[in-house]
């Protein structure tokens, strides 16, 4: 089992190195597993990291025509989790290309940022972004542990929010900031 688990991670990582148009990687284990991913590029970037012990499956799907990134994980042992994403929020168009106009942006361009940390004792984890001219995506938290999650936007208008979960949870978060709607 731990021999197909080299094998594929260094088959994926051959494949991000030659500029892949998909990335995806599932492990199935009954020991331990740690999983890193990152990317960027004009719009923003991602990372996550996790780590397992016990019997877990890990999926990971990086698409490459777009920035960002998917990952499920469920565990019946510890999962260490976190995972964070930022992206250039761009201004309207129309204010853009019309200086003339006297009426205010509603698409002020700025930076948006999003994170998740934490670590459950039995459950699964599961996120998903999409980084463009903004950031969407989801998280979905379901067992017991601690889990820490927030958003941050900043530019002309600014928003923050924080949140800290512990015990049996069900967490679902979605969020889409700037891009089209």
């Amino acid at each position: 089992m731990k021999k197909e688990c080299v094998v594929g991670m260094t088959f994926a990582i051959l494949i991000g190195l030659a500029g892949a148009d998909l990335i995806a990687t599932t492990i199935s284990t009954d020991g331990s597993a740690l999983l890193s991913t990152s990317g960027s590029d004009a719009n923003g970037s991602f990372a996550s990291r996790v780590m397992t012990v016990d019997t877990a499956r890990l999926v990971r799907t990086v698409p490459g025509d777009e920035s960002g990134d998917d990952l499920v994980v469920s565990g019946s042992g510890p999962v260490l989790f976190s995972d964070f994403a930022s992206a250039l929020l761009m201004g309207s168009e129309v204010w853009d290309r019309c200086r003339f106009l006297d009426t205010v942006s509603d698409r002020s361009p700025g930076e948006v940022s999003v994170y998740t940390a934490g670590i459950l004792q039995g459950g699964e984890f599961d996120a998903s972004r999409t980084i463009d001219s903004g950031l969407s995506g989801a998280t979905r938290v379901n067992g017991s542990g601690l889990f820490a999650f927030g958003f941050q936007e900043t530019g002309n208008r600014s928003l923050k929010s924080r949140g800290f979960v512990t015990g049996n949870m069900s967490v679902q978060d979605l969020f889409r900031y700037g891009g089209k709607v």
